[in-house]
């Protein structure tokens, strides 16, 4: 296909999407693929966007998801499990990010880097998440390319018969990490399905990453399994909620910074965001300019990114938060 014809294509799309917004989205609010946006303080639904507006969220817009999100500003736009497409109003009760995206700045044309930038000067802390999948990493080289922190695979619980698996390269990659400068916090994949499951995954972490200077948050990560049979398929919300408590402040007790990872669809649907407002958050999302209207700490940008010193991509990150100092 050629560029020319794609970005025909997009301009369809957007011209669809504009046309949405004007006319408004009918059908069932119990229907997530009809479902409309929430209702304006205006007597009517439309907004007024110029052309140059639409060209410009067009050209920045990686898919059509991303440029329904720049559309309906006071909605998040996302999708469910089937994939079909959520509009859900925002919870004015719920702490909210002031992050200004127009303070994102892009480096490298094949590979992908962002920063955040103020007043000419970056305030956004570079990261990478590894596990074993990176394999054998070259940390000094790592830490030359200015990484400043790593979130280290603990581990995961099985989700079939639910056992407890130390990540193979945990140890070599936590020691690389620190003895090459750089601050390192953890990260454990969960499949719990009681609190008790969940306190034991925590107590799990605990006794791993005793021997460690684990400076930056101890990391809960929640994310679909990759069978649809997992053990945790059939929890609800209430229930996944539950544990992610259960896990964060076993953490806390314990002396160090919990905090929760996930995506836009886990963080709405899986989890009752309302009862987790203490806890830090670490959300993934691969869009231009992130759009999450709730506070979090650190965005999780891409998964193939590039580092000097680990062959292959990497996932690369930008905190807010320098968690090695007091907070």
């Amino acid at each position: 296909m050629t560029r020319k014809r794609r970005m025909a294509i997009r301009i369809a799309l957007t011209a669809v999407l504009a046309a949405l917004l004007v006319a408004g989205c009918t059908g069932s609010p119990e229907n997530p693929t009809h479902a409309k946006p929430p209702a304006t303080d205006g007597k009517s639904d439309s907004v007024t966007i110029s052309r140059s507006a639409i060209f410009r969220y067009v050209q920045e817009s990686k898919s059509v998801w991303e440029l329904a999100q720049r559309l309906f500003t006071d909605t998040i736009v996302y999708k469910d499990k089937v994939g079909s497409f959520v509009f859900a109003p925002v919870d004015s009760s719920l702490p909210r990010s002031d992050y200004n995206w127009d303070h994102l700045v892009e480096k490298g044309t094949i590979h992908r880097e962002v920063e955040y930038v103020r007043n000419g000067k970056t305030v956004s802390i570079k990261g990478i998440d590894v596990s074993r999948y990176q394999q054998t990493i070259d940390w000094e080289k790592v830490a030359k390319d200015g990484v400043h922190y790593a979130f280290i695979r603990l581990g995961y619980r099985g989700y079939d018969k639910g056992g407890l698996v130390l990540d193979e390269k945990f140890e070599e990659n936590e020691k690389g990490a620190t003895k090459n400068g750089i601050a390192t916090g953890v990260y454990f994949v969960t499949q719990a399905i009681t609190v008790e499951e969940a306190i034991e995954e925590a107590e799990y972490v605990l006794e791993n990453i005793r021997p460690y200077n684990i400076t930056w948050p101890v990391v809960l990560d929640l994310e679909d399994a990759a069978s649809q049979s997992a053990r945790t398929a059939g929890l609800t919300q209430e229930q996944r909620t539950d544990h992610v408590i259960a896990f964060c402040e076993t953490i806390r007790e314990a002396g160090y910074t919990p905090m929760l990872y996930s995506n836009i669809r886990w963080y709405m649907d899986e989890l009752d965001l309302a009862r987790l407002t203490d806890y830090d958050k670490w959300f993934a999302q691969y869009f231009r300019r992130p759009f999450f209207p709730y506070a979090f700490q650190i965005w999780q940008y891409t998964d193939n990114g590039r580092v000097d010193g680990i062959a292959g991509p990497v996932d690369l990150n930008i905190s807010f938060v320098d968690y090695g100092e007091d907070r």
